[in-house]
């Protein structure tokens, strides 16, 4: 497992856009997927660990890289992130949490579920994918292919702490630039339970997410289909 940045635990999961100068910024994104520009906020990370890759990276570059490498990096308006091993109590919530929904799935319309698997939100002008911890999307011909923004009906996050705010502003700006109808953040506390549910719906005249419900016991939800599934039951 690579080394923690100074001052990071090493279950900080995607930290934000790197470069080479220290510095990374929350960005705001047009309707294309563009970035406009920085927020007041700014964030002082690590620079890249040393994995021989490049702080920027087109989609041709990215589509050449070993498997065992591409796996460990997203990319963000062209800029490397790279994504740390998360604990085994994030891994437990996602992968029942993707239980439930491939339970619920109906047979109609065909859609598939799917962890940590990439989609990529726009290809230009700066190649950008990200690799949420669950996605549920309509089928494709191609079985092997990854979905595209277009394709997808929810993006969930399991958030920790460290991710929390980048799981609710960064990633929250990009799906609605992409168009992804429904997002769903599960905050987690440093103890491994689960604080509550924050579910979003895009609202297609302003192409931002609205507040759909916040869910403190379990997850219910009516969109892309029903699933109820206690909080219990995805962190006992």
């Amino acid at each position: 497992m690579m080394s923690p940045a100074p001052g990071r635990s090493r279950y900080d999961i995607c930290p934000w856009l790197v470069d080479a100068r220290l510095g990374a910024t929350i960005v705001d994104y047009d309707q294309k997927g563009t970035a406009t520009g920085a927020s007041e906020s700014e964030y002082t990370v690590s620079i890249l660990p040393d994995m021989g890759l490049p702080n920027t990276m087109s989609e041709a570059e990215y589509a050449a890289l070993p498997e065992e490498l591409a796996s460990q990096i997203e990319v963000v308006h062209g800029y490397v992130i790279v994504c740390e091993s998360p604990t085994p109590q994030h891994q437990q919530v996602a992968r029942r949490l993707a239980t439930a929904f491939e339970s619920a799935r109906p047979k109609e319309p065909c859609t598939r579920v799917q962890m940590e698997t990439d989609v990529v939100l726009w290809h230009v002008p700066k190649f950008t994918f990200r690799r949420p911890d669950v996605v549920v999307y309509r089928c494709k011909e191609d079985r092997n292919a990854k979905p595209e923004a277009s394709d997808v009906e929810l993006m969930v996050e399991v958030s920790s702490p460290s991710t929390e705010r980048e799981d609710l502003v960064d990633k929250m700006a990009q799906y609605a630039a992409a168009r992804i109808p429904a997002y769903l953040v599960v905050r987690m506390s440093a103890d491994g339970g689960i604080i509550d549910a924050k579910e979003f719906h895009l609202d297609a005249a302003t192409r931002h997410y609205r507040a759909e419900a916040v869910m403190e016991h379990g997850i219910v939800l009516a969109y892309p289909y029903k699933v109820v599934v206690p909080f219990e039951e995805l962190t006992d």
